[in-house]
């Protein structure tokens, strides 16, 4: 297992949103339009008509992203945009599926002190976020459980 942890990046979250078909899909088509990247996705469960939305860009279009998004939901009633810089994404790969090295990310961040602030997942990456506060704690664990790892910090190699 790798971790690459990318420290420049925020959380957007649209609470309220109403659950109807299309809604994140004209969310992201009118943030394509503006070439904002996002790096991950994660979606509530709607309750009484109403989801959350969260995802994750990078710092650098942060305020582009909040901007954009008042100007789509500019006619949406009870829509809440909360925007997180104080967070860093860990991308756990090499996972493959494997159960039990999900398992074994969790307790890690967990042994570390950080709450989980939002996962997405693939077949062969977890993505977690958290507190940025956090990041030694998290790779000084890592470094415990996983000596052979190699850690990536904002695209540089740190061990």
């Amino acid at each position: 297992m790798h971790l690459d942890i990318k420290t420049k990046v925020g959380k957007v979250v649209i609470r309220g949103l109403k659950d109807k078909p299309g809604v994140a899909a004209d969310i992201f088509n009118e943030l394509s339009k503006k070439r904002i990247d996002i790096i991950c996705i994660s979606f509530d469960t709607a309750i009484k008509g109403k989801a959350d939305l969260a995802f994750v860009v990078y710092e650098s279009q942060l305020e582009e992203t909040k901007t954009n998004l008042y100007a789509i939901l500019y006619d949406e009633d009870n829509v809440e945009i909360f925007v997180d810089e104080n967070v860093a994404l860990l991308i756990f790969s090499g996972i493959e599926g494997n159960t039990q090295l999900i398992a074994d990310a969790f307790n890690l961040i967990a042994s570390s002190g950080a709450n989980i602030e939002m996962i997405s997942s693939s077949r062969e990456e977890v993505y977690v976020l958290i507190k940025s506060r956090l990041i030694d704690s998290v790779i000084d664990m890592f470094k415990a459980i996983y000596p052979k790892s190699i850690v990536y910090l904002d695209g540089q190699e740190i061990w």
